[in-house]
């Protein structure tokens, strides 16, 4: 049954302190001309309780994806059962962290920029070619994460093609719930939370 209302705010509220009792907290990877304290971020935290990770310091074509992914893992590198909500870039940031990290329990993704192998990346022209080369991983759509996944994508979005989407959740034999938005959630950006918490409630109700 969906939460609303005050009944959201304390399953929120009782779901935060679980998750901090048993160290299974929610992380928050933001994309990739976004920050921690973007929209979502913000959003997650006072909703959520969900730590936004901070995985660059310099300009968005100045980041390495090894590296950001290295300070993912540092931040959750304690945490055994995390649960990350990855957006775009920060969506691709996450399974690949998920792919090499058994501390990632869950994945929630929101429109992942996950680029198929066969897709030639010389097309894109909005980013540097050395970080989408890092973005384009195979072993995503040979390997099987071994986590739980959501993905939840915009039926109009206009960054990352439905084909991408489609194609990885195949690889991974999960479903892709399409809503009628954009690649910024932009109709739905403030439902997510209430979003996010029925998938979670799924998951630990007992």
């Amino acid at each position: 049954m969906k939460e609303t209302g005050l009944e959201l705010e304390k399953y929120m509220l009782k779901l935060y302190q679980k998750n901090k009792e048993e160290k299974c907290m929610l992380y928050y990877i933001h994309g990739y001309m976004s920050e921690p304290n973007s929209t979502k971020g913000t959003l997650f935290r006072k909703t959520l309780g969900a730590k936004a990770i901070r995985y660059r310091d310099g300009k968005p074509e100045e980041l390495i994806i090894s590296d950001c992914i290295d300070r993912i893992n540092k931040e959750i590198k304690n945490d055994f059962e995390a649960i990350l909500i990855g957006s775009s870039l920060g969506g691709l940031l996450a399974a690949k962290t998920a792919l090499d990290n058994p501390n990632v329990k869950q994945l929630i993704l929101l429109n992942p920029a996950i680029i198929p192998p066969y897709f030639d990346i010389s097309k894109i022209k909005d980013m540097p070619q050395r970080i989408l080369a890092g973005m384009q991983d195979p072993r995503l759509f040979e390997e099987k994460i071994d986590s739980e996944i959501s993905i939840l994508a915009g039926d109009k979005d206009e960054v990352v093609p439905k084909d991408w989407i489609l194609n990885f959740a195949k690889s991974q034999n999960v479903n892709v719930k399409f809503f009628d938005d954009d690649h910024s959630f932009t109709n739905n950006v403030q439902q997510l939370p209430d979003i996010i918490a029925n998938i979670l409630n799924k998951k630990i109700k007992r």
